[in-house]
């Protein structure tokens, strides 16, 4: 009873683990007057983040911000329209300074990817860490990792030889589980690298994942864990597929649960698996023999009663990344203004609605809209067409919309119908029924697709449904 009372007791103070203040100054001359938010990775399956930190940069372009945190994480910030990240540990302060994009890097009107630049960094900082590995692994693969070298046994050797410096010069350093991690399962990454003498499947399960601590806020060990189980439900035993299937048929959690446990990989770590379960979920959501509905239900009752708080989070954070814009579901709702007209989805609730979301400085985008024309003349009175420029209005972006017969709106990069609609390529198109809900999202564009299928059909099919009286569906 007294070593049950000390283990419970052990697991509480893990769980409740004291938090933090960090802080993050900054010089960021290119953003002055500007937002700069700092967000956490909710969970590395479904990439969700939540915001934690804001601040403006002052006149004199900097910048400071605290926030709370109760283990190592890796953070991303929101610079204007650009995005970078850090890896940021409890009780830590950084200096930093924020670029402005890569000139010789394309322009993106959802905004650019920039690397942060590191002030007086101690050598026990995890960016510091992780920086210098990182340099270390990326030169073994530009020096070693050639065509030639991976089909001979000579990168087996320079690898065993790097794993073994690795070792030796980290030896001292066993206390940082966050970088210890990451060590390992880059090293596992450059393991999943094609060349003679690699581990097959199983062997790199044992040597790499089968007694390792599911460890949900390390990128390097989800990473890892998202690629080995990519896909994965095509790679098990046919009875392994068969009784995951009934499972999901019968909206049984623990029916899909107890499959899994049949396979090799999947049977020691029931965290594991039931997380595997939801990242499963999400990789056959959109596939035909799956009815979506018993999915949804599955994943709301892994999110009210799973033993484990992390895999209840990422099954709602799934359902929630599933329904935003999943077919027959409830469109976003938006704010636009188009020649001072205030534009939401109840103004379009008269005829179905095909969304266009196009990057305005894009040569692509005038080719699919020239395309568009004669479709949108043959269907104009079934639906109605808006396109949205994503990016800032100037002289482009009025003269696309007065050579367009369509009704057209402009939407900055951080406007929330583009974060709502996840519109990160162009064009991107969205179809949505009179009563707000999605009927296709990606929808099809003017150009054929794989089955040489186009927009066109799909509003054929509506308007011959519509003149015959049937469902608008």
């Amino acid at each position: 009873m007294k070593r049950l009372l000390i283990f419970l007791f052990l697991c509480c103070s893990f769980s409740l683990t004291a938090k933090e203040i960090t802080q993050i100054n900054g010089f960021a001359p290119k953003y002055i007057g500007q937002e700069i938010t700092i967000s956490e990775i909710v969970d590395f399956v479904t990439m969700k983040e939540e915001r934690i930190a804001t601040t403006t940069v002052k006149e004199d372009s900097t910048f400071s911000c605290s926030f709370y945190l109760d283990e190592t994480r890796k953070l991303i910030m929101h610079a204007g329209k650009n995005t970078a990240s850090l890896f940021a540990q409890p009780g830590a302060e950084y200096n930093v300074f924020v670029p402005d994009r890569d000139p010789y890097n394309a322009y993106r009107p959802a905004g650019n990817i920039i690397e942060l630049s590191f002030y007086g960094l101690e050598p026990t900082d995890i960016n510091y860490k992780i920086l210098q590995f990182n340099q270390w692994s990326d030169k073994l693969i530009a020096t070693y990792y050639t065509k030639h070298n991976a089909d001979s046994g000579y990168f087996v050797q320079r690898l065993d030889t790097f794993k073994i410096d690795v070792e030796r010069y980290y030896s001292a350093d066993t206390l940082d589980r966050y970088f210890n991690y990451h060590r390992k399962f880059t090293i596992a990454k450059l393991d999943d690298l094609k060349f003679s003498g690699s581990r097959n499947q199983y062997e790199k399960y044992d040597f790499y994942i089968h007694k390792t601590y599911v460890y949900y806020q390390n990128e390097a060990y989800m990473q890892y864990i998202n690629d080995y189980y990519d896909q994965y439900l095509q790679r098990v035993n046919m009875n392994t597929n068969n009784k995951f299937y009934l499972g999901v048929l019968k909206s049984s959690p623990t029916l899909m649960y107890n499959a899994l446990g049949t396979d090799y990989t999947l049977r020691h770590n029931m965290k594991l698996r039931e997380l595997v379960m939801i990242k499963i979920i999400g990789d056959i959501f959109y596939d035909k023999e799956y009815p979506q509905s018993n999915l949804l239900t599955v994943l709301d009752s892994l999110e009210n009663k799973s033993l484990f708080p992390e895999n209840a989070i990422i099954a709602k954070n799934m359902k929630s990344r599933l329904t935003e814009l999943v077919n027959g579901g409830k469109a976003p709702d938006f704010t636009l203004v188009a020649n001072g007209e205030l534009l939401d989805l109840k103004k379009f609730s008269n005829k179905h609605l095909y969304l266009i979301f196009v990057d305005p400085n894009s040569v692509n985008t005038e080719k699919q809209m020239d395309l568009l024309v004669p479709i949108f003349q043959r269907y104009q009175n079934e639906v109605r067409f808006l396109m949205v420029m994503v990016g800032e209005q100037n002289d482009k972006t009025k003269a696309l919309a007065a050579k367009y017969p369509w009704q057209s709106a402009v939407a900055a990069s951080d406007n929330e119908m583009v974060k709502k609609y996840h519109v990160v390529t162009f064009p991107n198109y969205v179809l949505i029924d009179r009563i707000g809900y999605i009927v296709q999202s990606p929808a099809l564009g003017p150009l054929p697709n794989g089955n040489r299928e186009t927009i066109d059909q799909v509003f054929y099919q509506l308007k011959k449904t519509l003149e015959e009286g049937g469902p608008e569906r």
